[in-house]
């Protein structure tokens, strides 16, 4: 897979006026390969929000560099291109909702891209369909749940056609049903659509279906790799302020009391299988 989103040597400092300034990325080097689902982890004040609006641009880097798609984000006269591959759903819907029907508000974008009408119909509708809001069309969008209110915001980021899509902790403020509603999105936006998705979050759960997890831990990044490879370290995560998949916890705990157990559990199903099997096999010893 080719490259999309590469970082080298990236630091970046917020300008605190006369307190200073805030050193919040050191010397990060990352990239998301097109098609890729990536779950960057990290707890508050970890550094991956400010990471994640480093990947179209709304930030910019004091040292190193930040490429998409091969061009630089520091290039201002390619800001327009940069943000046609990159587009971002923030944690908070109100904040990116601008019409008082859902099928003008996800109309906007294309609209101020210059897109002609007739293919604006189709993008929105397509978006729409895409996030399972198309019956919505007409509805004003401040009459929707929360998690209705998310996908209309993803399905405004769709009909701008991205190639990838940076979701920063897109369901903070969501009760469980919408959580869940989000992530099937997400999810399907990545296995039908093969969008890349870069999603930033505090929820163990929701990374645990991704392709790679990254975990970011005081500006740096600490570890990274598959699922398994990432929360078998449970350990290493506990000391950075973060917890593991409640079924991976319960494993780790099971294993320090003396119970064989596999170090990568991720599901709950994967947990009843292992425990059937030292049962089955405790029950061999004994006849």
């Amino acid at each position: 897979m080719a490259e999309l989103i590469k970082t080298e040597h990236l630091t970046f400092e917020y300008d605190n006026g006369e307190a200073g300034r805030s050193l919040v990325l050191k010397e990060i080097d990352f990239a998301v390969q097109k098609g890729e689902f990536v779950a960057v982890l990290g707890h508050n004040g970890s550094g991956k929000s400010t990471l994640a609006k480093h990947f179209n641009a709304i930030l910019l880097p004091t040292e190193g560099t930040v490429t998409v798609a091969g061009i630089d984000t520091k290039d201002e006269d390619r800001l327009f291109d940069i943000r046609q591959q990159v587009g971002m759903v923030f944690q908070n819907p109100d904040n990116q909702i601008v019409a008082t029907v859902v099928e003008e508000d996800v109309a906007f974008g294309p609209e101020n891209m210059g897109v002609e009408p007739a293919e604006i119909r189709r993008r929105v509708d397509d978006a729409l369909r895409a996030v399972d809001m198309y019956g919505y069309r007409e509805h004003s969008p401040h009459q929707l749940s929360g998690g209705q209110k998310q996908r209309v915001a993803i399905a405004g980021v769709i009909a701008m056609r991205p190639g990838c899509i940076v979701l920063d902790e897109p369901t903070a403020m969501l009760d469980p049903k919408g959580r869940r509603e989000v992530l099937k999105t997400i999810h399907a936006l990545n296995r039908d659509y093969g969008t890349t998705v870069v999603l930033i979050t505090h929820f163990m759960d929701e990374a645990v279906s991704a392709d790679r997890v990254v975990v970011v831990d005081n500006g740096q990044i600490l570890t990274q790799g598959t699922p398994r490879e990432v929360f078998s370290q449970v350990e290493l995560l506990k000391q950075a302020g973060l917890d593991v998949p409640q079924v991976t916890e319960l494993a780790f705990e099971l294993r320090k009391a003396g119970i064989e157990l596999p170090a990568d559990i991720l599901t709950e199903e994967e947990c009843a299988a292992a425990l059937t099997m030292l049962l089955e096999e405790g029950s061999d010893c004994r006849q």
